[in-house]
């Protein structure tokens, strides 16, 4: 399976929620799920793969308000190494009766949503080969086959996420696509793949079906989500060594700000969101 999340390639690694209830967070991600939490300091709470792989970062507020109709997160992608390890995770949503809001073939990937205590959107997926990825154009939306995922799931029981797991990509809710577009593809430097009008558009580095996707379903001219509530707080955003110059050029020509503090680089995107940038 070609890589499309590796130190040459620009891509999502982490996001960081803020939940009102942790401990039911904390269960969810990790009995449901199958995440490990791998560290804890003060209210932020660090879970990922059972080889120390971050993959979402969570904060504790239990005074935090509920999610509204606002910029933020639609879903965070979990990308497993196989087709047969997502067939085993959705034999174990059966076996716990863990709610799910969907399912999709893509013709790219197939892909599993539900969503966590909080409301935030989660989809788990595996990929197709490269080579049997349709064009972009016609990636469909159809239904998945659940019967074949689970009749060619790997045969073990499901523990925790396989050795492999990583994040795959990130889908937001903006205000506005031309907005999403100049800011994402014309500063950060994805690059187109998909667009569906002014409704939805992907895009991504190195020739991915997308890294980072955006839409408006949430309501053109939306107001971004308070600091205080449940949802997107920030992302880790990968950069290769080789891209960081003309990245920082991109930001400066486009009258944004690359700051930093005692966590590192960072800037703030769109929606209000923080973007810790990873330099590789």
């Amino acid at each position: 399976m070609q890589n499309f999340h590796s130190n040459n390639i620009m891509h999502i690694k982490t996001v960081t929620l803020m939940v009102k209830d942790i401990k039911r967070s904390l269960d969810f991600y990790q009995q449901r799920i199958g995440m490990k939490l791998i560290d804890q300091k003060d209210d932020l709470y660090t879970l990922g793969t059972y080889e120390n792989i971050p993959l979402i970062k969570l904060i504790s507020n239990p005074n935090a308000r509920p999610k509204s109709r606002t910029t933020e997160l639609y879903h965070f992608a979990i990308l497993l190494p196989s087709r047969a390890y997502l067939g085993q995770f959705i034999q174990h949503m059966i076996n716990t009766r863990t709610q799910v809001t969907g399912g999709a073939d893509h013709g790219i990937s197939e892909a599993l949503y539900l969503d966590d205590p909080d409301g935030n959107g989660i989809e788990i997926y595996a990929d197709r080969p490269v080579d049997l990825w349709p064009p972009f154009d016609d990636a469909v939306n159809a239904p998945m086959d659940y019967q074949d995922l689970i009749d060619n799931q790997v045969k073990e029981p499901f523990l925790h996420l396989p050795n492999g797991t990583i994040m795959g990509h990130i889908h937001l809710h903006v205000s506005n696509i031309d907005k999403g577009i100049k800011f994402f593809e014309g500063v950060l430097g994805f690059r187109e793949t998909m667009a569906y009008g002014p409704h939805a558009h992907f895009s991504s580095d190195a020739g991915y079906h997308h890294h980072l996707g955006f839409n408006v379903w949430a309501g053109i001219g939306v107001p971004n989500n308070p600091d205080d509530a449940v949802g997107l707080k920030a992302y880790d955003l990968f950069v290769p060594n080789d891209q960081f110059e003309d990245f920082k050029e991109r930001i400066e020509s486009n009258n944004y700000e690359l700051k930093a503090d005692e966590k590192g680089l960072y800037l703030i995107d769109i929606n209000n969101v923080r973007i810790d940038i990873i330099k590789g």
